[in-house]
Formats: C-alpha cells, structure tokens, sequence
C-alpha cells in the first residue's frame, strides 16, 4: 500500500529550533508544516485531519538529552519539563519515538563523552530506565544528516500500517 504525498504532511512544533528536518522533507516533495504540538516535535496528519498516536521528539544529541534529564526546574510532583512530557505522550497512549541525533550516543554515554559532570554509570542508568518507565517509548539514534529521512519513515510506515489495520488488510 502507498499513500500519496498529497494525502499527508508532516507537522513540526513551532518551538522546534532546527529547520533542517523540515527543510528537508519540503525539498523532497513532502508537505511539512509548522504547528504547535502539546507532545514531541514531529507528528503525521493524514488526509487533512486524522493524526495517528505517534509522535518524535529529537535531540540534538546526548548532551541535549542529559541536559533535558537533569534539568533543575522541577514541578510539584519532582518532575521536569521533559518528563512531563513523556508522561503526557504515555497517559495519551502515544508511540513516542526519541530520535538523537548523534549514531554514536551509546557509546559516548558509556564512556562519559559529554558535558555534563555525571558518572558514565548513572547517566546510562538515567537514558536506559526511560524505557522502563515508559514502555511507549523507543530511543532511536542517526546523524543529524540522515533525521529528516528517519523522521519521515517512521511516520510515514506507522500511519501506513495503521491504514492497514483499520482496513483489516
């Protein structure tokens, strides 16, 4: 089953600061506009008003990713920024993708190639719990060349499958 181009677009959140995914995607023929989304920074919208539960959030790379992890600001419930946000995209039954856009996050994160001061051991216990706690969530990791790709095949081939199901093919 293909879907045509014409049938979809790609929404990106208005707060999202990089342009090059949706630079990108507009290039490639692929309608990619901008709007505010509650959760996440990329979602899918079919046939000008059915948008599927799935959602990515991209990181720059680990040092965006642990600097969003220990984040200080802290609501009543000890929860920052970012893991509200995880927790509303869970609540919401959403498919969360965390797209990092660094190939080799693993393996700096093991060895403590970042910024931050934290111990290797706490900040790969920190990264890996995430899908523990939220078993929505699917940490993916390319350079930041080949995201905008990763962004649209992943949304692309969940709302495809999703078509499919409600089909019942």
């Amino acid at each position: 089953m293909k879907i045509k181009n014409e049938d979809y677009e790609i929404i990106c959140d208005t707060r999202e600061q990089d342009t090059l995914i949706q630079d990108t995607l507009i290039k490639n023929g692929i309608q990619a506009t901008r709007e505010k989304l509650d959760t996440g920074d990329y979602a899918i919208r079919y046939q000008g008003e059915y948008i599927p539960n799935i959602l990515i959030e991209r990181k720059a790379g680990l040092d965006e990713l642990l600097g969003n992890l220990m984040d200080p600001v802290k609501d009543e419930n000890k929860d920052n920024r970012f893991i509200r946000e995880l927790k509303r995209a869970k609540e919401a039954g959403v498919k969360l993708f965390l797209l990092i856009q660094d190939k080799d996050y693993y393996i700096k994160l093991l060895k403590g190639e970042y910024i931050s001061k934290v111990h290797p051991n706490a900040s790969a216990a920190m990264v890996i719990s995430l899908m523990a706690k939220f078993d929505n969530l699917h940490i993916i990791a390319c350079d930041r060349k080949e995201s905008p790709s990763m962004v649209h095949k992943i949304l692309y081939y969940h709302l495809r499958e999703e078509i499919k199901r409600k089909e019942g093919n």
